[in-house]
């Protein structure tokens, strides 16, 4: 099962934070796009870093209803509780725009629509000269709304993902792989282990 450690840092130093590649294709054949995902902790929350060579970046979505997987997409699962099946889907294209949903399978989930996207997660997009990528911090505060138990210790799981349903090519990368015939993040037990040190 694929792990990952947590680290903590007062402040990101990312060239010291451990990178993974979302190296899994899932359903499609393999497209000329390549991501990779960091993560580490401050005294406040996680602090997410994304990027992805992508040659044709789609960015058009920008209202706080819309379906930011349908443009290019970077997006972090995050269960906080190893045992609890519920997880919070962070998805972000890169024009900042999140898509955020809560709960556990499909048919309970429940779209959540943030008030102050920038005074919550400090979004961060960036371009490179191969692509693009976002940072962004998620609180442990926000975390407690859902899951008041949380603590930063332990174990917890989570998946990171690059996709983009109506880019030039669609594709669909992850970190854990991905065990359905047919195209969907969402499930639980496809999630990797994450250990917070």
């Amino acid at each position: 099962m694929n792990a990952y450690t947590i680290l903590y840092q007062s402040v990101p130093n990312w060239e010291n934070v451990p990178s993974v590649e979302l190296h899994h294709t899932g359903w499609l054949p393999e497209a000329p796009i390549r991501a990779w995902a960091q993560l580490c902790r401050d005294d406040q929350g996680l602090w997410v870093r994304l990027e992805a060579e992508e040659a044709n970046v789609r960015a058009t979505l920008r209202e706080p209803l819309d379906e930011v997987y349908q443009d290019s997409c970077l997006e972090f699962f995050f269960a906080p509780i190893a045992s609890d099946s519920r997880y919070l889907n962070f998805e972000f294209n890169p024009l900042g725009n999140i898509y955020l949903g809560f709960g556990s399978t499909r048919p309970t989930r429940v779209r959540q629509i943030v008030s102050s996207l920038e005074e919550l997660f400090h979004p961060a997009p960036f371009t490179t000269e191969q692509g693009w990528g976002i940072v962004y911090h998620i609180p442990y505060a926000f975390i407690r709304n859902y899951f008041p138990e949380f603590e930063p210790t332990g174990e917890a799981a989570g998946n990171f993902y690059k996709c983009g349903d109506l880019t030039e090519q669609a594709h669909y990368l992850s970190w854990a792989p991905m065990t359905t015939d047919s195209p969907d993040f969402h499930r639980r037990q496809d999630f990797g282990v994450l250990h917070f040190k």
